[in-house]
């Protein structure tokens, strides 16, 4: 496709549970998120934003359609999204984008996910619940078939990998890939936020914020601090 006409690659990187201010952008000391940063300073921070859902199943439906969950009927989690929902990926097929999901959906009522539960988003590589088909070291996902698709290494660096070959495989075509990660968000059963080997000691005891330092419960635990 001529550089001229062709229209721009879209790419949502989609993070769980994650703190505002756990960026350095947005005033974290830890140098958490270098890249992050980086396209923020590059680009546009919508820094005063929030999400009209504070659960997860409800406020993926809210940015998935554009509509409150009190409209998408995803009003708590375990409810599926109706198979009739018009989503981004839908949008974007209509405007002749190549679609796919990598990730975390919990849109759906099971998994693997059937095909009319997938929000319209042609290549699908996806769990609903990625915590439960998956350990930070053990990423399962299921692919376009149903099929349990097995990853090396630590999961983000996994979906990262899926998605670069995404990438690579729609060079011909303008494309719109969600790629949703779990992390930040804990893994359920060990109840604790695994990093890559090596990175735990690097942040433990260094820093937790002021309201969570007040509420007490298991953050001093999580955090080392």
């Amino acid at each position: 496709m001529p550089q001229a006409t062709r229209r721009p690659n879209v790419i949502v990187f989609f993070t769980d549970q994650q703190r505002w201010d756990s960026t350095g952008v947005h005033g974290n000391s830890l140098d958490l998120t270098p890249n992050f940063d980086r396209l923020a300073r590059q680009g546009v921070d919508v820094h005063y934003s929030f999400t009209c859902q504070p659960v997860c199943g409800p406020a993926r439906s809210c940015l998935q359609t554009g509509m409150y969950a009190t409209q998408t009927g995803v009003w708590k989690n375990s409810r599926t999204l109706a198979a009739d929902a018009k989503t981004l990926a839908h949008y974007f097929t209509a405007a002749g984008y190549a679609t796919g999901y990598i990730g975390k959906w919990h849109l759906a009522g099971n998994d693997p996910v059937p095909q009319e539960e997938r929000g319209g988003y042609a290549y699908w590589l996806a769990s609903n619940l990625l915590e439960f088909t998956s350990g930070p070291y053990d990423l399962v996902m299921y692919d376009n078939d149903n099929q349990p698709v097995k990853l090396p290494g630590y999961r983000v660096d996994a979906q990262t990998d899926a998605a670069i070959r995404y990438v690579d495989a729609h060079q011909a075509e303008p494309f719109f890939l969600f790629l949703s990660y779990i992390e930040p968000h804990h893994q359920n059963n060990l109840d604790d936020y695994p990093p890559p080997d090596g990175y735990r000691a690097r942040y433990t005891g260094k820093a937790i914020p002021a309201d969570l330092a007040a509420l007490g419960g298991s953050t001093h635990a999580h955090l080392g601090g």
